[in-house]
């Protein structure tokens, strides 16, 4: 959003720089633009700053001794007096101490306050590509695969992290302007699929049997079958021979199974609308059955990476330490091989830049097992492979201290912001009629972001009171806030004016707000390159403050024209930045509440 600015200093420092014979090496703006930072400065004049000790790092400039701290500063100080006076960056100077070497650029605020306001309420959907910072971001094809639950049974709690992190990570990528390919890869195949078929057969089911809570049926005889393995060894030999048939393709067996997969789809789907989650295509590792899997086995052999045991299995050697299985001794494939395959039909399917597999950070070993046979078979792009690991949640359950599919966690959830919005004085009777589509909306954005706020690689400890909480940094302070400038629109008594005059916007609240807004590209860029949400949900709090302080300060209805257009403009430009930022973490922004 400063992109302006930071391309204005760049070319400057080029200019200064290029007749030292210290200057830069074939240094260019685009190399750059990314280090130009922008340093708000509440309630003060905005600035940006170019640190030369990492420009002398990345090896863009160089000293006469770069390891000489005063050879550095010489150089900064000879840089400030060669840069001209100009309206839009009114002065320069030089800060330094045993940590960093910095220049200071002043800048013009009544400029960047027009730009900043005018380009994010001309474009309220895509304002932050026009940075030049994102502009910078290469572009990338890019194949996500999260949530990821098992068929016939209840969306588990244990999904709900890969859910929620690898939309933001879909969505994020999306918002950047890259090609995003979003999959869910369900857990469709394997032996567990003997044993329901096993009960299945047991009970005299029929797909009559499934028209009305298929998927709860179908857990309970999968729970009944299990029970009845544990005592009888035959009931298990009898699974791996009805899954041992379905890896043949033997129709009647197949014909149940596809029955489970389109009954959980269709389940799976209801749930994911009300957590604003969707989805490009529903893989699962059934496509990658017998055929696929022999074809991986074969190349894997003719390479010499496959090692085949006493018992019949065949392993392959990660490291001294770490051999895994690729089949198990009755022949048939495992979660691995198919695996492998699935990454050899991603690549040549999409052509991707970047796959990322959102799962927790129990399953690092085996993807450090698969990355490794990729790149031992020979593909080079395994290296565009990534997992993306998580911490668990720990003490989620509902109140009555039972375990939880998600379904009742948000149905749980939605009763107790629905009670909350009822016992509120303030409750608007409109609301109350709609009242439980908002308060499932409501909840839905307290659970997403009491996630999203966590580094993702810690394991956190869940809370319905915090979570759920009306006061402090929850999903009800970024809908609240946003509701509240939908309102401040429709009952300001001004109309918008896309030529508003933001020379107006003169106070140190007016003046704190614009900086923050401006400072969004940079938040998107930093969160981009750590794939961390918190980055953004911790700057969306701090924007809201910065909100409802200007609020507080900056009356729209009843100032002179020019100036409330002008905070109406700015307001605008707020709850678009909002919004953009609640989109892209997955939360669907309410309009009242």
């Amino acid at each position: 959003m400063a992109h302006k600015f930071r391309s204005l200093i760049s070319n400057k420092i080029i200019q200064a720089i290029s007749g030292f014979p210290i200057g830069g090496r074939g240094l260019k703006p685009s190399s750059l633009i990314p280090c130009v930072q922008f340093e708000p400065k509440t309630g003060s004049q905005p600035e940006f700053r170019v640190s030369l000790m990492t420009l002398q790092k990345k090896g863009l400039i160089h000293a006469n001794d770069p390891d000489n701290l005063e050879a550095i500063v010489s150089l900064g100080s000879s840089l400030v007096e060669k840069f001209d006076t100009d309206p839009t960056i009114p002065g320069v100077y030089l800060v330094h101490d045993k940590m960093d070497v910095r220049l200071n650029f002043k800048v013009n605020y009544k400029q960047l306050a027009s730009e900043v306001v005018k380009i994010t309420t001309l474009k309220p959907a895509s304002f932050w590509r026009c940075s030049a910072l994102v502009n910078l971001l290469p572009h990338e094809k890019v194949v996500v695969e999260y949530s990821s639950p098992n068929i016939a049974k209840p969306f588990h709690i244990g999904h709900l992290r890969s859910t929620i992190i690898g939309n933001f990570i879909a969505n994020l990528h999306a918002a950047l302007g890259h090609d995003v390919t979003r999959i869910n890869y369900l857990g469709d195949w394997g032996t567990q699929f003997g044993i329901l078929k096993y009960g299945y057969d047991a009970r005299n089911m029929t797909e009559k049997d499934l028209e009305e809570d298929a998927i709860k049926k179908l857990y309970e005889v999968y729970v009944w079958a299990n029970q009845k393995a544990e005592s009888d060894p035959n009931i298990s030999n009898r699974a791996r021979e009805i899954f041992n048939k379905m890896e043949q393709g033997d129709e009647n067996e197949l014909k149940a199974w596809e029955i489970f997969r389109n009954l959980s789809i269709k389940d799976f789907k209801r749930v994911y609308a009300r957590l604003n989650v969707n989805f490009d295509e529903f893989h699962g590792e059934s496509m990658y059955k017998a055929k696929k899997c022999q074809d991986v086995l074969n190349q894997m052999e003719q390479k010499g990476l496959l090692e085949t045991l006493d018992d019949g299995r065949k392993v392959y050697e990660v490291n001294p330490k770490q051999r895994v299985t690729i089949v198990k001794s009755d022949g048939s494939s495992i979660y691995l091989s198919r695996d492998i395959a699935g990454a050899i039909d991603r690549q040549e399917k999409y052509n991707f830049t970047k796959m990322y597999y959102v799962v927790d950070n129990s399953q690092s070993d085996h993807f450090v097992a698969l990355f490794s046979i990729m790149r031992k078979m020979g593909f080079d792009w395994a290296d565009n492979m990534r997992h993306i690991k998580f911490g668990r949640i720990q003490g989620m359950s509902t109140r009555k201290g039972t375990t939880v599919f998600l379904q009742d966690l948000l149905d749980e959830a939605q009763a107790i912001m629905m009670q909350k919005q009822q016992e509120t004085e303030t409750t608007r009777d409109n609301v109350r009629l709609s009242g439980a589509e908002t308060a499932d909306r409501v909840a839905t954005s307290c659970v997403l972001i009491g996630d999203m706020k966590q580094r993702r690689q810690r394991d956190y400890v869940f809370s319905w009171d915090k979570a759920l909480q009306s006061r402090g940094d929850t999903g009800v302070k970024l809908q609240y806030v946003h509701c509240r400038l939908v309102s401040l629109k429709e009952n300001c008594d001004t109309d918008y004016n896309p030529q508003a005059n933001t020379s107006f916007l003169t106070e140190k609240q007016a003046l704190t707000l614009i900086q923050d807004i401006a400072r969004f590209d940079e938040v998107l860029v930093e969160t981009y390159k750590e794939l961390e949400p918190c980055i953004l949900v911790n700057y969306l709090f701090m924007l809201c403050g910065s909100i409802n302080n200007a609020l507080k300060h900056l009356n729209v209805k009843g100032a002179p024209i020019e100036v409330a257009e002008a905070r109406l403009a700015l307001f605008m430009a707020a709850r678009y930045t909002l919004a953009a930022g609640m989109n892209i973490l997955g939360v669907e922004p309410l309009n009242q509440m």
